[in-house]
């Protein structure tokens, strides 16, 4: 989604943030993942990651953040 030059963009992600964590999750169908990347500016984005509980906890939230970091900081180091 792409809130680039929009005034109220802060707002519109609160808002896209607000709906992701309360779509409910099909457990028989999936996905129990999803992600979302909000394009703020053209050097500035946001990835939303909306997980069902039974696929992650606090530990494992943890790791996939500090892997997502690591992969984003070498691909933007080339």
């Amino acid at each position: 989604q792409v809130l680039t030059g929009q005034a109220d963009a802060e707002e519109q992600l609160l808002a896209i943030t607000a709906e992701e964590a309360n779509e409910g999750f099909d457990l028989l169908n999936g996905p129990l993942v999803r992600g979302r990347l909000v394009r703020m500016a053209d050097d500035d984005h946001v990835l939303l990651v909306t997980m069902h509980h039974i696929v992650s906890d606090g530990w494992s939230a943890d790791v996939l953040t500090r892997e997502l970091g690591a992969l984003y900081a070498a691909f933007s180091a080339g």
